[in-house]
């Protein structure tokens, strides 16, 4: 690897490396396989591709991304992005599907279809009999990892796209955090939790906490506080706090492994609720949450968070540790990863709380649509197909090496990094450019990056020249702490829904989830009274709207897939 080429030119010999050959030459096509027209390579191609925005630093569309630039270049391509404004990808790709104006390829992470409804749909084709002729990477992929298979392809063969897999069990980037420093100022640094433990575990342990929080903020002076912020609709739907309850905003495995049941509408839903609105009675809760809808779940009330006003949220990897000190105004934030309070009141485990969702094999895939050119989808799959290549891995998550570096805009533009995003020492150590660990806010190493395009992570050696930090080491521990409790109570990825499945849950799904954002936030703040009796009805109002149908829908693709 510390001998890569330069991105090179594919119409001078991109097709001898181990991305396959895009020509389809060598004899007639086997049984199951189907060769594409023939692809003159001298000849410079342009595919459009619609994906999701991005906060680009460094330019304004993904185009301009250099190691974009450099598969333009290698493979005699072009390039072009369709990206709408962050917030609005639903709503963008439903219009494009109106219109019928497809673009070559799509990212359908914001389809409210599966692929299987979009083929069916006339939308995307089925590259299946083109994986092993002109994917051999990605098809090599396919073979090693049964998981992965069992996502790609459907029960009658057919495959739909170029998954971006990612091991996110290794880069974890969010969940629930909390104000150690509080805690130690109030306690005099004799923080005792009630379950024993050097963190808090339990709802019992967050009752301990919280009060403390409620008090220091209550003296503070400031005038806005939330010891707990939760997100609008009263639950983070991807389970951090709700996981500890047993049970999850969206729909989730039944605790047999085998049934399929809507998180909202079990019995641990309502112990949760029980309890948020106790807490929200008690003050622990921001009191305005539910009017902050514009708020990303991740990132909730900013003004709060950063500014020291806040206790527990759900927090970034970059906000942990004490990088959200502002020791100019004499505050000094120690920011700590915490799990999901377990109910144990209720006889909840960890492995009843196993509702990690920030995990799984792969994101949703990158398709090519009906629209595109016969003449471009060889180009297309060789393209993509090299990213899944050891090369294309390298430059996909690791950027440009010094001689790709030296021939892009971007890498010029600033300095230090002409020298490249790595390279290899004397010794063949790995080396990052230090213009990336020394980043300011003005700098963001992201945008050198290729990680939006389909491929696999590169695990990389610890780079030489790079000496730990204290807030390495915390948000190391951080990503440990956030998968605690595993994964067991989550859907597979790979049990996707049929077209008619799909259509079936389509019709119900977005009723049924206005109506669990519209009700809980009234559970809790006491607007809508929460007995019993009142829930029942609430879930018989979920069961009116089609919950069952979206159950079933669910039930046979996780059948199907346990079956495979």
């Amino acid at each position: 690897m510390g001998t890569l080429a330069g991105c090179g030119n594919y119409a001078d010999g991109g097709r001898n490396n181990d991305s396959g050959n895009a020509s389809g030459s060598g004899g007639a096509a086997e049984e199951g396989k189907q060769l594409l027209p023939e692809d003159d390579a001298s000849k410079e191609i342009t595919f459009s591709v619609w994906t999701g925005a991005d906060d680009y630093k460094h330019y304004n569309s993904y185009a301009e991304n250099p190691v974009v630039q450099c598969l333009n270049k290698k493979f005699n391509i072009r390039m072009e992005f369709q990206q709408p404004p962050m917030g609005t990808e639903v709503d963008n790709f439903n219009v494009m599907l109106g219109t019928g104006d497809y673009t070559d390829v799509m990212n359908t992470t914001y389809s409210t279809s599966s692929q299987s409804a979009l083929y069916e749909d006339g939308v995307i084709i089925d590259i299946a009999p083109y994986l092993e002729t002109y994917m051999p990477n990605y098809y090599r992929v396919l073979q090693e990892d049964s998981e992965l298979r069992r996502l790609v392809y459907d029960d009658d063969g057919r495959a739909y796209g170029i998954y971006n897999v990612e091991d996110l069990d290794r880069n974890q980037w969010g969940g629930m955090v909390y104000r150690r420093d509080i805690l130690e100022t109030m306690t005099g640094g004799n923080i005792a939790f009630p379950s024993g433990g050097e963190e808090p575990v339990t709802v019992e342990d967050w009752e301990y906490m919280l009060p403390f929080i409620k008090t220091y903020f209550d003296n503070s002076g400031m005038a806005e506080t939330a010891p707990l912020i939760i997100p609008a609709c009263g639950y983070i739907m991807t389970g951090e706090l709700i996981a500890g309850f047993g049970t999850s905003g969206t729909w989730q495995l039944g605790r047999d492994g085998s049934t399929v049941e809507y998180g909202p509408a079990t019995e641990e839903f309502y112990h949760y609720l029980c309890k948020m609105k106790e807490w929200y009675e008690a003050g622990y809760i921001y009191q305005d949450f539910a009017s902050r809808t514009n708020d990303l779940f991740y990132l909730p009330n900013t003004s709060l968070t950063y500014g020291g006003g806040a206790g527990v949220w759900m927090g970034l990897l970059g906000q942990t540790g004490s990088a959200m000190s502002l020791p100019e105004y004499g505050l000094n934030m120690d920011v700590r990863p915490i799990t999901a309070p377990l109910d144990t009141a209720h006889g909840i485990s960890e492995k009843d709380a196993s509702f990690y969702i920030f995990s799984g094999v792969a994101s949703m895939p990158f398709c090519i649509s009906s629209s595109c050119d016969e003449d471009k989808i060889a180009r297309i799959l060789t393209v993509f197909d090299y990213l899944f290549s050891e090369e294309g891995t390298i430059l996909r998550n690791c950027g440009l090496n010094a001689e790709q570096a030296a021939e892009d805009v971007i890498y010029q533009s600033y300095s230090g990094m002409e020298k490249g995003a790595y390279w290899y020492d004397e010794e063949g150590n790995y080396c990052v450019n230090e213009t990336f660990t020394n980043a300011t806010d003005n700098f963001d190493p992201n945008s050198f990056f290729g990680n939006r395009l389909p491929g696999i992570p590169a695990h990389m050696p610890d780079p030489a020249n790079i000496e730990r930090t204290a807030q390495d080491d915390m948000e190391d521990h951080a990503g440990e702490v956030w998968i605690t409790y595993g994964r067991e109570r989550q859907i597979p990825t790979g049990a996707v829904m049929n077209a008619d499945e799909s259509k079936k849950f389509n019709n119900v799904r977005t009723q049924i989830m206005d109506y669990v954002d519209s009700m809980v936030p009234k559970f809790i703040m006491g607007t809508e009274e929460l007995t019993e009796e009142s829930f029942r009805k609430y879930v018989e109002q979920l069961s009116a709207l089609g919950m069952e149908d979206a159950n079933d829908a669910y039930r046979s693709a996780l059948e199907r897939y346990n079956a495979r």
